[in-house]
């Protein structure tokens, strides 16, 4: 009898393009590559690729940072450096043009000397700043590395602490002591292929005998765990991750009342939490009434740790969102609590602070209006009472970011800014609307010069994501500007529902049966630029990657007649197996189980790979992937374009080899997959 479960591939004549390294389908992509080189890679293509590189080699771009301890940390690539070097300095010499960097670990010749493709994944300090946790990826993959490293001697630690390759969570809890979770071996991994179990390990004894202090179940995402070492308030901190929103999560602190005790906190599923001090901060994704208050879906509430652990449950509320107005994220220092907002897409930051009456919010000086900022901490890691410093990063689409400390009050400290990278001479910015099947209000930006004009629809490319609660907000366009905008083209950025521009109700909007939402949204604002006049559907290109990949799969097989182009990366496209294929199952809760038929009923229905038809008139698409991607595994570009190849429509297709999902492990990669999506363009919408 013929199986009735579409992700077993039973009927899939294409999976054997889902052997990443299977001879027959390695031939096949590098087919392929050959033929997109020979259509796309010619003087054009060749000169976008040096100004991609010289933009992202820049001597002047702003080199980022973090502080632990009494140093500042970046991690640097150049044209001499391509995997990078991981380096320190301090703050003195950062305000300087041209800081003094103590070069720690240098990528490049970590490959030279091991004969492997390294990249740099991070590093965790140890709580006397003396070491470090390194990890090192393969070309760009999820999975890593681990090696302890001596940060004064410059060299990883013989004998020290090393965790074989896996999709691996690591951090100190003391200085001779480890939580990890590791997917290491079948017991040790969930479903979703991410670590089940968090270990303590001991130094000076074998990774083996590590201690099992936390484990989830099979059927669950993840266990992921959080490390406090703040003296006075160390504590771990340990989520079983039912699905990808709701997670079970547990507290075990050294100090206080509840020492010792391993606590599961009386918490809806579905919340966003910190802990960094005193106090427990939570922001439900749904109203939730607790004691005598309901707290609102995406508010953000207040009390102390040790009494909700005793008991009690009269949290105060420091911020409540409006329909418009809507937290991205938070954090604690010894001010207040400095919150991140999104006011109709455009930045806030605020600092909530207790008074006589309560908590009340006052906006940092001297900030934009019309812009993306984002705060961090700045050190304060290892203070009782709190960071004082928070570095804040400003970016616009024709603003290039800067930098900058707050101190707590007075005027911001600049301390570094970017380069212009395109001329922005007589480049706009407008926020527009949509207006969806149901009403709803759809926001999207359009950048581009003259935007008044509409006599002559001119190329455009519309970008969206749609999913995971992630916001798209404005961000230095300086590829894009140097390739698109300087030519006289436009480019919109779409908010539509599944992202977290509105909070988690813009998400929640657009989930499991409702996911075509966000399709449907996106297909509104193609709609809404065509009817403006700034473009028209032959004109019109959308991009997407990852889950914006599916978002635009869904326009080529559900909205073909709205575009004259797709350009779609790194893409979920086979939603009946994207369950079996690599992280998937992690995403069931995003987009609904295809083995259920219920489920699989609606998901079909935004399954670009299933939706194909033949006869059909699609505009021509460029699909992108990446052999070492171990989250969205390559077989859905692969077998997308190969069915369309097979039906005669217009597809090319680009794999490399190196980079993982971001494809970001040199700046050569992303110069070229940049220079190969606009060469693309250039051959369809912008003849």
């Amino acid at each position: 009898m013929a199986s009735n479960n579409p992700a077993d591939g039973h009927n899939d004549p294409l999976l054997w393009l889902e052997e990443i390294e299977g001879e027959r389908a390695v031939a096949w992509v590098e087919a392929q590559n050959a033929r997109t080189d020979a259509a796309l890679c010619d003087d054009a293509y060749r000169a976008d690729f040096d100004a991609v590189l010289k933009i992202l080699n820049a001597d002047d771009r702003i080199p980022f940072v973090g502080k632990s301890g009494d140093h500042l940390y970046n991690f640097w690539k150049d044209a001499a450096h391509p995997r990078g070097l991981w380096r320190r300095t301090t703050l003195a010499s950062y305000k300087t043009d041209a800081p003094n960097w103590d070069v720690l670990l240098d990528i490049d010749a970590l490959n030279a000397a091991e004969g492997i493709s390294w990249a740099f994944a991070g590093a965790a300090r140890s709580p006397d700043k003396s070491r470090a946790l390194i990890s090192l990826s393969f070309n760009g993959t999820d999975a890593i590395e681990v090696r302890e490293f001596d940060i004064a001697g410059k060299s990883f630690v013989a004998e020290g602490f090393f965790i074989p390759k896996g999709k691996t969570q690591v951090n100190w809890q003391d200085q001779d002591t480890l939580l990890f979770g590791s997917a290491q071996t079948p017991d040790d991994t969930t479903e979703a292929g991410y670590a089940r179990v968090v270990r303590k390990w001991k130094r000076g004894t074998p990774l083996a005998s590590a201690e099992t202090v936390f484990e989830a179940e099979k059927q669950d995402v993840a266990a992921w765990f959080g490390v406090n070492c703040r003296p006075t308030h160390r504590r771990a901190m340990y989520w079983r991750a039912l699905d990808f929103t709701r997670s079970h999560i547990f507290v075990e602190q050294a100090e206080g009342p509840h020492a010792g005790q391993r606590v599961r906190l009386d918490l809806p599923d579905e919340v966003s939490i910190g802990c960094d001090a005193d106090d427990l901060i939570v922001s439900p994704k749904h109203d939730w009434t607790v004691g005598d208050i309901t707290i609102p879906t995406g508010a953000v509430a207040i009390i102390n740790l040790d009494r909700f652990i005793g008991g009690a449950r009269d949290f105060e509320i420091v911020f409540t969102p409006t329909p418009t107005r809507a937290l991205q994220s938070w954090l604690e220092t010894r001010h207040g609590v400095v919150l991140e907002i999104l006011d109709n897409v455009r930045g806030r930051i605020t600092l909530a602070a207790r008074d006589g009456e309560g908590w009340r919010e006052s906006p940092l000086p001297d900030l934009p209006d019309n812009a993306s900022i984002s705060a961090s901490a700045f050190g304060g890691e290892d203070d009782a009472d709190l960071g004082e410093d928070v570095l804040l990063a400003v970016t616009g689409f024709d603003r290039p970011t800067t930098t900058a400390l707050w101190h707590g009050a007075g005027a911001l400290e600049e301390l570094k800014h970017s380069p212009m990278s395109f001329k922005a001479d007589g480049i706009e910015v407008k926020q527009c609307h949509a207006v969806a099947a149901d009403g709803t209000k759809i926001p999207y930006f359009l950048i581009g010069k003259n935007l008044g004009d509409q006599s002559t629809p001119r190329p455009t490319i519309l970008y969206g994501y749609g999913g995971f609660e992630v916001s798209l907000t404005p961000s230095y366009m300086g590829v894009t500007g140097k390739l698109w905008l300087e030519a006289g083209n436009l480019y919109a950025l779409a908010n539509i529902r599944g992202g977290g521009e509105f909070g988690p109700a813009w998400h929640l909007a657009s989930r499991k049966v409702t996911k075509h939402v966000a399709h449907d949204d996106f297909a509104s604002v193609a709609r809404d630029l065509a009817a403006s006049g700034v473009t028209s559907a032959a004109k019109l290109a959308c991009h997407g990657g990852s889950n914006g990949g599916l978002l635009v799969g869904n326009m080529l097989t559900r909205y073909p007649e709205l575009f004259g182009a797709i350009w779609c990366s790194v893409p979920l496209l086979d939603m009946a197996r994207y369950t079996k294929l690599l992280a998937g199952q992690s995403w069931i809760a995003e987009y609904g189980d295809p083995e259920i038929p219920d489920e699989w009923a609606f998901i079909r229905k935004f399954s670009p790979y299933h939706l194909i038809e033949e006869g059909r008139t699609y505009p021509p698409i460029f699909i992108t992937t990446n052999r070492t991607d171990d989250r969205v595994h390559p077989g859905h570009a692969r077998k997308m374009a190969a069915r369309l190849e097979e039906l005669g429509y217009p597809v090319w297709f680009n794999e490399t080899v190196a980079g993982g999902h971001s494809g970001a492990v040199d700046n050569s990669k992303q110069a070229q997959s940049q220079a190969l999506g606009f060469a693309f363009l250039r051959r369809t919408i912008a003849k």
